[in-house]
C-alpha cells in the first residue's frame, strides 16, 4: 500500500481504537471529525486496506484452511488442533474463528462509515466516486467472506452490538448489488485515483468484475456470472502489496516464518481421484516438497513447504487469481447445462502456459467422461484447489460442489472437510442478542 502521512495514520489508528470500549481522551479526535475531512476518509481507506491486507486475510486462509485439510498441523495447540479435528465438537470459544469473525466484521465496519459519510466530504468528484466504489468493493467482499464461512451473517454492522443477521441468499444478493452499483459508478478516473492509491499493481475494474463473477456464481447467477467473467482482463494483475516491515505477507507469517505449526499439505490436501497429475506444474508452483508428516491425532497428514505468492515476508498476493475466471465460467455453464462448453473452460486452464502470475498447470486436455456432470463438477473442483490453493475459497467449494457430501469428524481424519460452516463466535453470542443457533456441523 502506498504511504500516507502521518495525520492519516492517526485517524485510522483512532478509527480502529473505536471498535473497543475505552477510556474518554478530551483530545482525541472524534468518529465524525475523521469521516467528515478528505484526508481522514482517504485515510480510512488506506488503513482499511492495511488492516485487511496484513492481518485479516491471514485468518481467511488459515482458518478454513485446516478444515479443508489445505493445512496440516504439527503441534497440539488448542487453536489449531480444535480446528482439524472439527465436527461437533468445535468449540465457539476457539480463537481462530473469532479471529475471522471478528478481522471481518472490523474491516466491512470501515467500509459502512466510508460509504455513509463520503458523499458529505468536500473533496474532487473523481476522488469521491472512487473511494465510494471502492467501499462498496470492500463491504461485499468481507461479507463475502463471512458467508462463506459461516451460515448467516449481517448485512449491516450495528452501533449498540445487536447487529440482524440474514441469510446466505440475501447476504450474496447484498454482495452482488454493491459490486453493481460500484461498477455502474466507476470512470476511468475514479478507478485510476484508488488504482494509484491502493497498490502499484491494482486493476479496480477488473477487481470488480471478478468479485461480481465470484458471488453471482455463488448466488446461482450462473449467466451473470460468466458475462462478469468475460469482462475481466486475464493479463492484468491486482495484488496486495507488502513491504517486509511494517506490512508483511500474513501467510508467509503462519506457515513459513520460524517454524510454524501449521503447514501446506502434499498434494494440495487432495487424495483418491481428485490427486493431482504429478506433472502438474502448480504443485511445482506452490509446494516445496518435505519428509515429514503432521500430528497422527490430526490424520498424519503429509505436509509440504509452502512456495508461491507466500515464500517471503514481502511477496505480493493477488487480490484475485485470474484462472479463477475460466473455473467460474466452467462451473456456471455446467449448471446450466453447457457441458461442451464447460469443458472448454476446464481445458483453458489444465492447458494454460501463459498466466500472468506463473501459475500454470500445462497439462494435456481433460479425458474424463465429459457427458457425466459429476465427472466435470469433480474436475472443476479439483482445479479449483490447484489454482486457488490457499485463497480461502476451499471450504465454500467443497460444500457448494460437493453438497451432498456429509462431512466426517472426530475418530476420521481424513474427510474433505470436517465441518459445513463454524459456529458463532462465544464473544458474539454473549453480547448480540440477534445472534442465530450455530450449526449442528
Amino acid at each position: 500500500m502506498k504511504n500516507i502521512n502521518i495525520y492519516i495514520i492517526l485517524a485510522f489508528v483512532f478509527i480502529l481504537s473505536s471498535c473497543e470500549k475505552d477510556f474518554t481522551n478530551k483530545n482525541q479526535i472524534t468518529n465524525d471529525q475523521v469521516y467528515s475531512t478528505e484526508a481522514g476518509i482517504v485515510g480510512a481507506t488506506v488503513g482499511m486496506t492495511e488492516h485487511f491486507a496484513n492481518t485479516t486475510y491471514g485468518a481467511i486462509v488459515e482458518i478454513p484452511g485446516i478444515t479443508t485439510r489445505e493445512i496440516g498441523i504439527t503441534s497440539t495447540f488448542a487453536t489449531p488442533f480444535e480446528l482439524a479435528v472439527g465436527g461437533e465438537t468445535l468449540p465457539n470459544e476457539n480463537a481462530g474463528i473469532t479471529r475471522l469473525w471478528g478481522r471481518l466484521l472490523r474491516d466491512k465496519a470501515i467500509a459502512e462509515e466510508i460509504i455513509a459519510n463520503v458523499d458529505n466530504v468536500n473533496m474532487e468528484p473523481k476522488k469521491k466516486a472512487g473511494i465510494k466504489a471502492y467501499a462498496m468493493f470492500f463491504k461485499a467482499m468481507t461479507l463475502g467472506y463471512l458467508i462463506q464461512n459461516f451460515e448467516k451473517a449481517p448485512i449491516d454492522n450495528s452501533a449498540d452490538g445487536n447487529a440482524v443477521f440474514n441469510d446466505r441468499k440475501d447476504v450474496l444478493n447484498e454482495c452482488v448489488n454493491l459490486l453493481n452499483n460500484a461498477i455502474s459508478s466507476t470512470t476511468a478516473e475514479s478507478a485510476a485515483f484508488i488504482n494509484s492509491l491502493v497498490s502499484s499493481e491494482f486493476s479496480l475494474i477488473d477487481v470488480l468484475n471478478a468479485y461480481s463473477a465470484r458471488y453471482n456464481l455463488f448466488a446461482g447467477n450462473y449467466q451473470d456470472a460468466i458475462n462478469a467473467a468475460d469482462k475481466v482482463n486475464l493479463t492484468s494483475k491486482s495484488t496486495w502489496g507488502y513491504d517486509g516491515t511494517n506490512q508483511k505477507n500474513p501467510v508467509f507469517q503462519f506457515a513459513v516464518f520460524d517454524n510454524p505449526d501449521t503447514w501446506p499439505t502434499d498434494n494440495f490436501g487432495l487424495k483418491g481421484d481428485l490427486t493431482p497429475e504429478s506433472n502438474d506444474g502448480r504443485l511445482a508452483f506452490y509446494l516445496s516438497p518435505l519428509d515429514s508428516v503432521g500430528t497422527e491425532e490430526t490424520g498424519s497428514w503429509a505436509i509440504d513447504g509452502l512456495l508461491g505468492f507466500f515464500s517471503a515476508v514481502d511477496s505480493s498476493i493477488p487480490v484475485y487469481l485470474p484462472g479463477e475466471m475460466p473455473l467460474i465460467k466452467a462451473e456456471a455453464y455446467t449448471r446450466l447445462g453447457k457441458l461442451g462448453d464447460a469443458v472448454s473452460q476446464i481445458n483453458i486452464i489444465r492447458q494454460k502456459t501463459d498466466d500472468v502470475f506463473g501459475v500454470n498447470a500445462g497439462l494435456d486436455a481433460w479425458n474424463g467422461d465429459d457427458s457425466n456432470v459429476d465427472a466435470i463438477l469433480d474436475e472443476i473442483y479439483k482445479n479449483r484447489c490447484a489454482e486457488l490453493f490457499f485463497s480461502g475459497m476451499r471450504l465454500e467449494d467443497s460444500r457448494r460442489i460437493h453438497r451432498y457430501f456429509v462431512p466426517s469428524y472426530d475418530t476420521d481424519t481424513q474427510s474433505e472437510r470436517n465441518r459445513n460452516f463454524y459456529p458463532y463466535p462465544y464473544e458474539e453470542r454473549i453480547n448480540n442478542k440477534n445472534i442465530p443457533a450455530d450449526p449442528s456441523i
